[in-house]
């Protein structure tokens, strides 16, 4: 079945039908509100919320939104509102973004990527700095990167999403991407 007939059953009270949508949209919703708030058990709690305002909410879903854009939608709103109400600054990565010469060329970075297996990478916690960089991010610049590359997206969905052009998520999230590959290298330097 569809996710719109499955919507549209929900929306009649079918319970089973919420049932089908939490399992085929839960593990995406998680990842959103896991990327998005500041823990897991927020983002369990975004989860959550997400999936009973899509039921309570289900007949003021505009007609032109997919069922899966909508859905995600809220889920972004919920997780960004979370993540203001705890008050988490974002941390000025433009400091990570690459820097270049007078000749325009490429700086090196601080330092050489470790060879996969090293023990120096085997040390670093990375997925502790990777979650630090992250909610360091602007929103606009996180929400583009974990839509696009962590949830993987179309490009066009997760413009409708945000309700922005496509154009300017693409560049949200090549910024992102930017911030992110500095922040690794100046990790590796250190």
């Amino acid at each position: 079945m569809t996710d719109e007939i499955l919507a549209e059953r929900t929306r009649q009270g079918n319970g089973r039908a919420l049932a089908a949508l939490v399992a085929r949209h839960g593990d995406a919703i998680f990842r959103i509100a896991t990327n998005i708030c500041p823990s897991a058990a927020d983002a369990g709690e975004v989860t959550r919320e997400t999936f009973l305002s899509a039921w309570r909410d289900a007949d003021s879903r505009p007609s032109r939104a997919s069922f899966r854009t909508w859905l995600y939608g809220i889920a972004v709103k919920k997780a960004c509102g979370l993540q203001r109400a705890r008050g988490s600054q974002a941390i000025p990565l433009e400091v990570f973004l690459p820097r270049f010469d007078a000749d325009g060329g490429l700086e090196p970075s601080g330092g050489d990527w470790p060879e996969p297996g090293s023990a120096r990478l085997e040390h670093m916690e990375l997925s502790g700095f990777l979650r630090r960089a992250l909610d360091g991010m602007d929103e606009t610049a996180r929400v583009a990167f974990v839509l696009c590359d962590l949830v993987q997206l179309p490009l066009e969905e997760a413009a409708a999403i945000v309700d922005a052009p496509p154009e300017i998520v693409r560049k949200r999230v090549h910024r992102a991407r930017l911030m992110l590959r500095g922040f690794l290298d100046r990790l590796w330097g250190v």
